[in-house]
């Protein structure tokens, strides 16, 4: 139970810290958040390149956050195609259970 809470609080200091660095983001989207060892966000930015895809990239865990992170970037239009099915997620990644994260949320 523990080490679900670590990466519940690891993951959610990262979403924090994104919604400080990037002014443009509108949401970031936890993926299976209660099925894995590892952190899996979906930003939502307006800002970003539409690629018509989920392009993800891998960070490995590291002494300063211990949890193996996998991010993507998609521009809300992209998103809502996701939602409709019609952009692919990652593989591995399922829409079962996932979490919204909006700026008011994190943001004091």
């Amino acid at each position: 139970m523990s080490q679900n809470y670590n990466i519940f609080s690891a993951a959610e200091s990262l979403i924090q810290e994104h919604f400080e660095l990037e002014p443009n983001l509108e949401s970031v989207i936890w993926i299976n958040s209660d099925k894995t060892t590892e952190i899996r966000l979906l930003e939502i930015n307006s800002m970003t390149f539409p690629a018509g895809a989920v392009l993800s990239f891998y960070f490995p865990p590291d002494e300063e956050f211990p949890y193996p992170t996998i991010m993507a970037e998609i521009t809300p239009e992209e998103w809502q195609k996701v939602l409709r099915n019609e952009i692919p997620l990652p593989e591995g990644w399922t829409l079962e259970n996932f979490k919204v994260y909006s700026r008011e949320m994190v943001t004091v």
